[in-house]
């Protein structure tokens, strides 16, 4: 739940103030760096993080109402290996 309200909350800023965002995470990313005050994001790469933030609050909304593995039609999930072994037919 707390998981999911930090993805939402980061989501909304990601949408609402793209070019702050960028700023905090240009400035922590690039601590070592000499200026990197003086980076500019291009336009493309603004309106990319806009639509991407606003895609991480949809999906952060909408995950309670998705079926979890465990949420199933009831069916049990067999214990066993993921993918068969398939024997070749060299001898």
């Amino acid at each position: 739940m707390l998981l999911r309200a930090l993805t939402f909350v980061t989501g909304v800023a990601g949408a609402a103030v793209p070019e702050k965002l960028l700023d905090i995470c240009a400035r922590s990313m690039l601590v070592g760096y000499e200026n990197p005050e003086d980076l500019e994001p291009e336009e493309w790469y603004v309106a990319t993080t806009r639509y991407a933030g606003l895609l991480l609050a949809v999906a952060a909304l909408i995950a309670p109402f998705l079926p979890t593995p465990s949420e199933g039609d009831g069916e049990e999930i067999e214990d066993g290996p993921i993918v068969d072994v398939i024997q070749s037919s060299d001898n």
